[in-house]
């Protein structure tokens, strides 16, 4: 999720330039949130426990997450663009919902992939 969003918003949209504080804090900063979305995401999708599923609870739970952290960042106007646009609001909230949702993709691959070595080791 780091890279995808270090990619979408460095790369691609070249958003960093609108940054008023070194660009070293930001991305250390950065890196700590997507590690706590990383985490909980992580554990929402161990929780459900249901491994042959795994990869769509991940996707949804990443999906739903996304929409949650662009919502609260939207409420407190957190943004890289200063002026409010319907269109950008809402190409926004779906890359922020893609990108999460390919994170508990991620997730939910080394939770069936550490799952299934566990099960391999019992054997």
């Amino acid at each position: 999720m780091y890279g995808l969003s270090y990619a979408w918003h460095g790369i691609v949209l070249n958003d960093f330039i609108k940054i008023s504080y070194p660009k070293d804090v930001f991305l250390l900063i950065a890196g700590l949130v997507y590690f706590v979305i990383a985490l909980l995401i992580t554990v929402l999708t161990y929780m459900f426990k249901k491994i042959k599923d795994s990869f769509k609870y991940g996707a949804f739970i990443g999906a739903g997450a996304g929409i949650l952290i662009y919502s609260i960042a939207f409420l407190f106007g957190i943004s890289f663009n200063a002026v409010i646009d319907p269109k950008l609001i809402a190409f926004d909230l779906a890359w922020q919902t893609f990108e999460q949702g390919f994170g508990g993709l991620v997730c939910a691959w080394v939770c069936r992939s550490m799952y299934q070595g566990e099960k391999r080791l019992s054997n």
